[in-house]
C-alpha cells in the first residue's frame, strides 16, 4: 500500500512495461513484438480487474506495438498516449481500426503534457518536442513519446527507443533530467546512451528490456560500459527476468516477488 509499482517484463526483444499505482490504477507503456504481454499480465492484476486506464504506444514498430493490439481487444483501456505519427505496418492499420471501433480515447502526445495519475504520481510527457501528428519521418524513432514517471521524490526515464538525436534535443531544451531510474534507449543500442546523456540524467539503476542472443547485438557493449562506468546498477530482462521496482516516493527498490 502506498506503493508505485513498476515491472518491465522479459518480453523478448522488445519494451512492455506496467505500472501499477498506490491506488490500484494500471498504465502499460508498449506491449512487446507478440501475445506475450497477455501472459505476463495476468498474474500482474486481479482476477476481477479488467480495466487499464492508460496504455502509451512509444512508437509504433512491432516489437513495442503488437501486444498491445490484443491488450486493446482484451481488456477495456480508457485513454491511448500516442505521437499520431504514420507508419505503414499493417499491425498500426489494425491499431487504428481497433482504436476507433472501441470507441478509446487517443491524446497526441507533445512535451508539456501531464498525465495526474493518483496523488503524487504522474507523467511527464519530455517528448516529441514538436508536433509529429499526421506526418511520416524518415526515422519513426524521431518522433518517440519519452515520459518521466514520478512518484513523491522519486523520478524514472522511459527513454522508449530514444537514440542520441533525441538525446541531443532533450538535453538542448533546458529539462531537468535528473532521475533515479532509467530505462535505457533502444535496447541498448550502441545509437543511445551517450556519455553526455548520462552525465545529465545521473540515474542510479538502469533497465535495459532486450531479448536473449537477439540478432541485433544488443545490449552492445560500449553501452554497458559506459552504465559501468557511471557507476550505476544495470538490470537486464534477459539475464534477470521481469524487472519490479518498487517506490516509496522516497526511494526506489528492487522487489524480490
Amino acid at each position: 500500500r502506498g506503493t508505485l509499482q513498476v515491472r518491465f517484463f522479459n518480453i523478448g526483444q522488445g519494451d512492455a512495461l506496467l505500472v501499477t499505482t498506490p491506488k490500484g490504477g494500471h498504465i502499460v507503456v508498449d506491449g512487446g513484438p507478440d501475445n506475450g504481454l497477455l501472459h505476463k499480465l495476468g498474474p500482474a492484476l486481479p482476477v476481477w480487474d479488467r480495466t487499464i486506464e492508460l496504455v502509451v504506444l512509444t512508437h509504433p514498430h512491432a516489437d513495442h506495438l503488437d501486444g498491445l493490439v490484443e491488450i486493446l481487444k482484451r481488456y477495456d483501456v480508457g485513454m491511448v498516449l500516442e505521437s499520431g505519427v504514420n507508419h505503414s505496418i499493417p499491425e498500426y492499420g489494425e491499431w487504428r481500426t481497433l482504436l476507433r471501433e472501441k470507441g478509446v480515447s487517443v491524446v497526441v502526445a507533445n512535451a508539456g503534457q501531464r498525465v495526474r495519475l493518483s496523488g503524487s504520481v504522474y507523467l511527464d510527457v519530455l517528448a516529441p518536442l514538436t508536433s509529429y501528428e499526421g506526418k511520416s519521418p524518415k526515422d519513426v524513432h524521431d518522433a518517440m513519446v519519452v515520459l518521466e514517471l514520478v512518484h513523491g521524490a522519486t523520478k524514472a526515464l522511459l527513454m522508449g527507443d530514444a537514440e542520441r538525436p533525441l538525446e541531443r534535443e532533450l538535453l538542448a531544451s533546458g529539462l531537468d533530467l535528473d532521475v533515479d531510474v532509467l530505462k535505457v534507449g533502444h535496447h541498448g543500442s550502441k545509437t543511445s546512451t551517450s556519455g553526455e546523456f548520462l552525465r545529465a540524467t545521473t540515474p542510479r539503476s538502469a533497465v535495459i528490456s532486450v531479448g536473449r542472443k537477439n540478432r541485433y547485438g544488443h545490449p552492445h557493449q560500449e553501452v554497458l560500459d559506459r552504465l559501468e562506468a557511471a557507476g550505476m546498477r544495470t538490470f537486464r530482462t534477459d539475464r534477470d527476468g521481469t524487472i519490479t521496482l518498487v517506490s516509496d516516493g522516497q526511494r526506489f527498490r528492487v522487489s524480490e516477488r
